[in-house]
């Protein structure tokens, strides 16, 4: 087993994991740009809803494993049932088996787009493996091992995206197949670096050790992200996968956000937990995590709306202007996520989960009532503006909840 690093500098494990998180998002970010350049209107729509329906998968997987993962910390040389890492490391393989019958279901909606569906629901083994071996590097404040892992995943994915479209292969299918391919070799680089063989008879007494953790988690992200992807089926199902398209497209160019916002949630967790027995320094760290984060939103998003007008046209004319026109709701979503990043974040530090939870349940709510009819009525931008309503609403109750703790 690899000996844990002590925690370093917070500004170096800041830097690390901001790295790590936007090699992690750039993979994500070449793989939907190389289809929205090179796959027709329709595939590519059908080929978002798969992609969404990866993220939902990858989400449920850093619920119950990840996060789990990181509020462990780097625990003992020698780590008791619960805090074992290869068991952990198993249970997300064991998660993407159980998961993968469903995502091909979902593919037969759409029966022009099966394709990447099937692809991907044979791969979600080792994408959800190499998404906790991040997890288990930063555990462990090796933030520099899950950025070189990331970033043989990037370079594996360019290799063979080049090879792939070289031969002619411009589909979906094989494009999907490229980025499974390349997660694949990521996680057998990251099992090498951190000495951890996944182990799947344990898997099964991992999950009952952290049963009531991982039950925890499992139902505050039902709680947060049911809202967002029952809408944006639902979107798929009223409005047209077109929608969804323009949706997927739209945040693929914000993804400079994106990465700050999801590598901010994750180094939320164990900045909280080291934090959490001095108020005024929790709540120092919760003010600029957010501050940064929202700031940093509407920034992207301010300049993806201006830029687009001059690049779209010649990457990808036929679906820049409505994904233009999305751009406005989406910012004002990705500022309400990174407003609430720093106090939900220090929130779970101090375990307060079952106010989070409570929180995300009326948050759902209040966005699927607005959402549903503002999908149908309004498309994509009927569904965010629904989405950052609710966002809004539970980011200020947060940092309510936060500030009447006891210092």
């Amino acid at each position: 087993m690899a000996v844990s690093r002590p925690p370093g500098r917070l500004r170096r494990r800041v830097a690390w994991n901001l790295s790590a998180q936007a090699l992690w998002s750039a993979s994500n970010f070449v793989l939907v740009l190389l289809a929205l350049v090179s796959v027709p209107a329709r595939p590519f729509a059908v080929f978002s809803v798969a992609i969404t329906t990866y993220y939902l998968a990858a989400q449920l997987a850093r619920a119950v494993v990840g996060i789990p993962v990181l509020l462990a910390g780097p625990g003992p040389e020698e780590s008791p049932p619960d805090g074992d890492p290869s068991a952990a490391m198993s249970a997300s393989v064991l998660l993407g088996v159980a998961v993968a019958v469903p995502v091909a279901g979902i593919g037969l909606l759409w029966r022009e787009g099966l394709g990447p569906f099937l692809v991907l629901a044979a791969g979600l083994a080792p994408l959800l493996l190499q998404d906790a071996l991040r997890h288990l590097a930063i555990a462990r404040y090796r933030p520099d091992v899950a950025t070189q892992g990331d970033g043989v995943r990037l370079a594996s994915e360019l290799v063979l995206a080049g090879a792939v479209l070289a031969a002619g292969w411009e589909s979906a299918t094989a494009l999907m197949g490229v980025w499974v391919v390349s997660a694949a070799v990521s996680a057998g680089w990251l099992v090498v670096r951190l000495d951890v063989r996944p182990r799947l008879e344990r898997s099964v007494a991992w999950y009952r050790a952290n049963l009531v953790l991982c039950r925890r988690l499992a139902v505050e992200f039902v709680m947060t992200a049911s809202g967002f992807y029952v809408l944006s089926y639902a979107l798929a199902l009223l409005a047209g996968a077109e929608e969804v398209g323009y949706l997927r497209a739209a945040q693929t160019l914000f993804g400079p956000a994106s990465v700050l916002l999801l590598g901010g949630a994750v180094l939320g967790v164990p900045e909280g937990v080291r934090a959490r027995h001095e108020p005024t320094q929790l709540l120092r760290f919760a003010a600029r995590l957010s501050v940064m984060l929202a700031a940093l939103s509407v920034a992207c998003g301010v300049a993806v709306y201006a830029v687009l007008p001059s690049v779209g046209p010649r990457l990808f004319a036929d679906i820049w202007e409505p994904v233009r026109d999305v751009m406005p709701a989406l910012t004002v979503y990705g500022a309400a996520l990174g407003f609430a990043a720093g106090p939900i974040a220090c929130l779970r530090a101090v375990d307060d989960m079952r106010w989070i939870v409570t929180a995300r349940m009326a948050s759902t709510v209040v966005a699927l009532v607005i959402g549903l009819p503002a999908a149908a009525a309004y498309g994509a931008q009927g569904t965010l503006a629904a989405l950052a309503l609710s966002e809004w609403v539970l980011a200020v109750r947060a940092w309510i909840r936060l500030r009447a703790r006891p210092r």
